[in-house]
């Protein structure tokens, strides 16, 4: 196992994610896609999601794939009903939805959201996990 993958279990190993309620769970994975979107546009110039002009709904259902690809991620209580809901978790724009698929975050908004100067590195962590690389070209 390599480091990354050493740390990221200690931070979000499948029982992380167990350990949360489903709402929670969503809300971790859509905001590690979205702030994934934001860092490949900025550190890869890679277009996709909602920098891509299009609708992003497919590029987190892509997520979400590959997701449940990786042995032990997902919490046990992962169905495909479960994961329906965190999709229109993710698609809800309402105004009091911070985890709004259609709305771009950058780091400096996950850590005053979360009041966590660590979260976006969780974030990041847990989408290196689901897509099997960092980004490329971050620092």
């Amino acid at each position: 196992m390599s480091l990354t993958g050493a740390m990221l279990d200690g931070l979000f190993g499948g029982s992380k994610l167990d350990s949360l309620s489903k709402k929670d769970c969503y809300i971790q994975l859509i905001d590690s896609y979205r702030l994934r979107v934001d860092d490949d546009y900025k550190y890869a110039g890679e277009h996709h999601g909602l920098y891509d002009s299009k609708d992003p709904k497919p590029d987190f259902a892509h997520f979400l794939d590959l997701a449940e690809k990786r042995k032990g991620l997902l919490p046990q209580w992962w169905t495909p009903e479960t994961r329906a809901a965190c999709e229109a978790k993710a698609a809800n724009n309402s105004s009091r939805n911070w985890a709004d698929l259609y709305c771009a975050v950058e780091e400096h908004d996950v850590i005053d959201h979360y009041k966590d100067p660590t979260k976006p590195t969780k974030l990041r962590l847990l989408a290196e996990k689901v897509y099997g690389k960092p980004v490329q070209g971050r620092p």
